[in-house]
């Protein structure tokens, strides 16, 4: 299998320039067909050098495209990017956040039970540990046109790459509504798609 991952005609440049082989998921999101205004569609670097309209480095690029002197790395780190939601359940992964404070929200809707559902935060260069705060504010939005509400907040002190663990996921409970009529006759939203969005 990693002689095949190794052999696919495109790798992915991270934000901090270091370039890695696609896992199996990876892949399989580059050989799905998109139609060409789908904002789902995956974002190809033209060149190694091309950063986003918000000056980031990641994205995909064809292998052939890699600079000579670089080398592309087989690796389980994954990162994540904050303008996307994360699945509860993808621990160990890595996320880059500047200094300030952050809302968590829960996507997906506005019955929303915590129980024990956490998560940290661990700063990669030093081991720092960081955990979110409860809020009593839980405000409702939407989120990239889907139901969110707030449950914490997030204190960032320094800049940095941080790896993320995710604690009691399966006490995490949402339902769509809030309503107490609507309730009855929504089903509780499968815990294995819950999501957070954190910005």
């Amino acid at each position: 299998m990693e002689t095949k991952k190794e052999e696919f005609e495109f790798v992915y440049v991270e934000n901090n320039g270091t370039v890695r082989e696609l896992d199996n998921e990876e892949i399989e999101y580059l050989q799905t067909e998109f139609q060409p205004g789908d904002g789902a569609r995956p974002y190809i670097k033209s060149s190694y050098k091309q950063r986003t309209p918000n000056n980031k480095m990641f994205g995909y690029i064809l292998r052939d495209d890699v600079p000579e002197d670089i080398k592309i790395i087989r690796t389980d780190l994954r990162y994540l990017e904050i303008r996307f939601p994360i699945n509860i359940y993808d621990s160990g992964k890595a996320i880059e956040l500047p200094v300030g404070i952050y809302n968590v929200k829960v996507i997906g809707g506005w019955d929303i039970s915590i129980g024990n559902f956490t998560f940290t935060l661990k700063n990669m260069k030093n081991g720092n540990i960081i955990n979110p705060e409860i809020t009593n504010w839980r405000f409702q939005s939407y989120e990239s046109g889907e139901r969110a509400k707030k449950i914490m907040v997030l204190d960032i002190p320094e800049r940095g790459d941080y790896i993320i663990e995710f604690k009691n996921q399966e006490s995490l409970k949402v339902r769509p509504s809030n309503l107490i009529i609507t309730r009855l006759f929504e089903k509780q939203i499968p815990n294995d798609e819950l999501r957070i969005w954190i910005g």
